[in-house]
């Protein structure tokens, strides 16, 4: 996949993610089906925090020489950011935004800023390419269970 290409899919992450949580209500939000031991909520939650920490670490690595990039606990953050007080529609607004917005950064940037690195402390080197790549993928990862959990809630609910 191009530079471009990997941009475009990376803004339209917001669009997909909103078109996966359509008309999940409140209830099925908190459930907790499976696949996985997180709730719709808080996958949801934790996509709009990991984006955060993508977000600042691309902007790092783009505007300072090898930054370290710090890794993340996301169970802690599942367990102590009181995912079930938070707003699943904010939470989907948040993501789309911060991709939108960042998109556009990453259109203008230089071809060669792609290959710009930080280090991170578990990962290692990681460039702006890499980067990208991994928060690209790390929606359609979670999707993949949101979408099975969806399922799991529909054919109980027909039985």
């Amino acid at each position: 996949m191009t530079d471009s290409e990997l941009i475009e899919k990376f803004a339209s992450g917001g669009d997909i993610l909103r078109e996966s949580v359509a008309g999940v209500t409140r209830d099925e939000a908190l459930a907790r089906p499976g696949p996985g031991k997180w709730s719709i909520q808080e996958l949801v939650i934790h996509l709009a925090d990991s984006d955060a920490i993508a977000l600042d670490r691309m902007k790092r690595v783009i505007s300072e020489k090898n930054p370290t990039l710090l890794s993340a606990d996301e169970q802690a953050y599942v367990d102590h950011l009181h995912c079930d007080e938070q707003s699943l529609d904010d939470a989907v607004m948040l993501f789309d935004l911060g991709r939108v917005q960042f998109a556009r950064v990453l259109r203008a940037l230089d071809p060669r800023a792609f290959d710009r690195f930080g280090t991170h402390n578990v990962a290692g080197k990681l460039t702006l390419r890499d980067l990208l790549e991994t928060y690209t993928d790390h929606l359609d990862h979670h999707l993949a269970f949101l979408r099975q959990k969806r399922q799991r809630m529909q054919a109980g609910a027909a039985n």
